[in-house]
C-alpha cells in the first residue's frame, strides 16, 4: 500500500511541475513557448533565423502599446535572442509574447555562445 501511494504522490509531483510552465525567472520563458498574454494592443509577429552568421531580421520596429510576438528559428546551430531591457529571451523554435510598453530602442543578442560571430549576433527592438 504505501508504494502505491508513493508512486501516486511522485504522478501528481510531475504534473505539477508540468503545469507551471518553465521559467528561469519571472516573466522570462526559456524552456518553451510563453504561455499566451492577454493583449493590450494590436498583435505584430516575427519570426527571426538565426544561424551562425547571425540573425536574418536586425531590426524590429513596433509602437508602444503593441503585443509583440516573437519566434525564434535556428537554420544553423543553436543560438537565443534576449531583449535587453524588457528581460525577454526566446530559444530556438520557440516564441515569446509580451507588451511593448517602454518606448526607446532595445538591443538584442545571443545570449548561447554559439561559434566565433557569437559577439555580432545582435539587433535592436525600436518601440516608438
Amino acid at each position: 500500500m504505501n508504494q502505491r501511494l508513493g508512486a501516486v504522490a511522485r504522478l501528481i509531483a510531475a504534473g505539477m511541475l508540468l503545469l507551471t510552465g518553465c521559467a528561469d525567472a519571472p516573466g522570462r520563458y526559456i524552456g518553451g513557448s510563453e504561455p499566451a498574454a492577454e493583449t493590450a494592443g494590436p498583435v505584430k509577429s516575427f519570426t527571426v533565423y538565426a544561424s551562425s552568421s547571425g540573425y536574418d531580421l536586425t531590426e524590429i520596429k513596433v509602437k508602444k502599446g503593441d503585443t509583440v510576438q516573437i519566434t525564434l528559428e535556428n537554420t544553423q546551430g543553436m543560438h537565443s535572442l534576449k531583449i535587453k531591457g524588457y528581460n525577454k529571451e526566446v530559444r530556438g523554435g520557440k516564441t515569446i509574447t509580451f507588451t511593448a510598453d517602454q518606448a526607446g530602442t532595445f538591443e538584442y543578442s545571443c545570449n548561447i555562445s554559439c561559434g566565433k560571430n557569437h559577439k555580432q549576433m545582435k539587433g535592436v527592438l525600436i518601440v516608438k
